[in-house]
């Protein structure tokens, strides 16, 4: 190389070359030039710039990932590695597409006060800072935000929503504020991700104005005009601040203020409740499985789904879907809503009638060393890479293998068990936490391995409805050997609750004794089918359970009773435990593969 070469046109001319050469790098995304970090701060010295996926802590490690270690210095250029995540942009109409971090060039409008239409929508044009407070402020046209608004108005991207796309423009706004702010994001695949918002959406409202008797009965029960007076008119005006994100499916907690005013004739009465409220409608589990785990083309899927409740809803109470999602046409979907149907005696969360629950395991020396997706399923046990990297099953403890733990926490999800233990090893001196909860959110138990190395530990973790466990420390060396759970009997499924779900279920649903804050569960079963396309190709499918309630109030049932009751609640949860700001990662239920 000629050393006399421009040094911006050298490292140039270096930077390509490495593209070429590490394009088949599963962890490089690119790489580039320019200034470094050092201490998380830009230094002033030309380097080339890794971008990965994530660092990985030991060659070990960088190795099991089909890569090779960067070295600190390449023809006379330091290197630099930086964490990020390169996304194309979204293929197709504007109003489609959903940006985070917010940038110019893309959609937008004014939401105020508007739950069937908008002011306007347009183009978001600058984002930028206040020279004066250093605030974050945008920029549009006047016929974007302004034309039909005012000042203090609320804006959301993306934009002028059309169909269910306004359904998520609102969940938006209501979760986490309005532009400039967090907004919740789904990690879900496109077909769901509509009644998702839409579940978000329904649940933050009927958590917050939903009671035994709404604000404008409640209002008139304690503003009777005096005799003779006439009313002439009413009102009510409700802030709801939303210290949890409101999830459906998740005992997320409302803080509302509402005013009630009565106009009459001989003045305005008004009345005023400050109160903190609770999402109750949840499922204590759910699980779904197909009759088989592989499938050929054009053959019948067959599903059988549980789901454990604690509300005395009969079977027929529910609207169940499976949405079934191909890995190779993430935004297509086949649906099969599934019927009621006696529960199997052999349900694989069950024991046999009559004996002891059954312990389940999943040893990883029956899966073939090599990546996995972020997410995805091990038999019957789920798991999420929070940090979005993908997983390895490799076998630095031969002869046994193991999943690597990532670095970002790991979680494990499954039907409710009694206990789990998990066989675990270390080769880094970080110990590895578990921790487990149930489906109101409890955590139920923990665990600390040692910082011992090189030697096999089992972690034990006891509690009543555990459906989760998360996995952090370990320095990215660690490794899950094994992990067992214990099923819950048929109908013995019992959790504990905090004393703001308990409360919010005593407010709505007295006939719950909950005394000692537990919920007892019922199960039901439901199962269908569904064709798989004749020309499909091999790939792998996850398997989606939504769960809704169905109103069953009768016809005739006075109106003030009635409005006591609201179907439609989307039960389910679908979430992982670790959402950070207003993003949540989705959980799958089941995975299986077309050969």
């Amino acid at each position: 190389m000629d050393e006399t070469q421009d040094p911006t046109r050298r490292i140039q001319d270096v930077a390509a070359r490495l593209r070429h050469e590490h394009a088949s790098d599963p962890t490089i995304q690119t790489v580039g030039w320019g200034l470094p970090r050092r201490g998380g701060a830009l230094a002033d010295d030309l380097s080339i710039i890794f971008y990965v996926t994530e660092k990985l802590p030991s060659a070990r490690s960088i190795e099991a990932a089909g890569s090779a270690p960067i070295p600190a210095e390449i023809d006379g250029f330091p290197t630099d590695v930086q964490v990020v995540r390169l996304r194309p942009a979204a293929a197709g109409d504007r109003d489609e597409e959903e940006y985070d971090p917010l940038r110019g060039g893309v959609a937008t409008s004014n939401s105020e006060n508007h739950t069937v239409w908008f002011n306007g929508s347009g183009t978001l044009g600058v984002l930028a800072r206040d020279n004066a407070t250093g605030a974050a402020v945008a920029l549009s046209n006047w016929h974007v935000w302004g034309d039909g608004g005012s000042e203090g108005d609320q804006i959301i991207q993306p934009g002028h929503p059309t169909g269910g796309d306004h359904i998520e423009g609102i969940g938006k706004v209501i979760a986490c504020g309005p532009l400039i702010t967090s907004l919740i994001e789904w990690e879900a695949p496109p077909p769901l991700a509509g009644g998702l918002y839409a579940g978000a959406a329904a649940a933050a409202l009927a958590a917050a104005a939903s009671d035994y008797r709404d604000p404008t009965r409640r209002g008139q029960d304690v503003t009777m005009p005096g005799p003779g007076a006439l009313t002439l008119g009413e009102s009510v005006d409700m802030a709801i601040e939303y210290p949890d994100l409101p999830l459906p499916g998740v005992p997320f907690a409302t803080q509302v203020t509402w005013h009630y005013e009565r106009e009459t004739t001989d003045g305005v009465l008004e009345h005023d409740v400050t109160e903190k409220r609770v999402n109750t409608q949840f499922l204590l589990g759910k699980h779904v499985v197909t009759n088989k785990a592989a499938y050929w083309p054009g053959e019948t899927v067959q599903l059988t789904a549980a789901i454990w409740d604690y509300q005395p809803r009969p079977c027929d109470g529910y609207h169940v879907v499976a949405h079934l999602i191909p890995h190779r046409r993430p935004r297509t979907a086949l649906r099969v809503v599934l019927q009621p149907t006696a529960c199997p005696r052999r349900f694989p969360d069950d024991p046999p009638d009559g004996e002891p629950p059954t312990t389940r395991c999943v040893d990883f020396d029956d899966h073939p060393i090599g990546e996995y997706p972020s997410q995805g399923a091990f038999e019957w046990l789920r798991y999420l890479s929070t940090g979005e990297s993908p997983v390895r099953v490799v076998d630095w403890f031969s002869p046994a293998q193991g999943l690597q733990l990532p670095t970002r926490p790991l979680v494990l999800h499954h039907a409710p068990a009694t206990r789990v233990t998990a066989q675990v090893v270390l080769f880094h001196p970080t110990p590895v936490t578990l921790t487990a909860s149930n489906a109101a959110g409890e955590v139920v138990a923990r665990v600390t391995s040692t910082a011992e190395q090189g030697e096999e530990q089992e972690l034990e973790l006891t509690g009543e409805g555990i459906v989760r466990v998360v996995a952090r420390g370990g320095g990215g060396e660690a490794l899950l050997l094994r992990y067992c759970a214990d099923p819950v009997r048929e109908q013995g499924l019992t959790i504990a609750v905090g004393e703001h779900v308990a409360a919010g279920i005593r407010a709505e649903q007295p006939e719950h004794d909950l005394a000692a804050r537990r919920l007892q569960a019922s199960r039901c079963c439901f199962g269908g089918s569904v064709r798989l396309p004749p020309d499909d190709e091999p790939g792998r499918w996850d398997v989606h359970l939504t769960v809704q309630n169905v109103n069953p109030v009768p016809q005739g049932t006075p109106p003030d009773q009635a409005a006591t009751v609201i179907g439609g609640h989307l039960l389910s949860a679908h979430t992982s435990a670790e959402v950070i700001g207003c993003t949540a990662v989705m959980l799958l239920d089941h995975v299986f593969d077309v050969i």
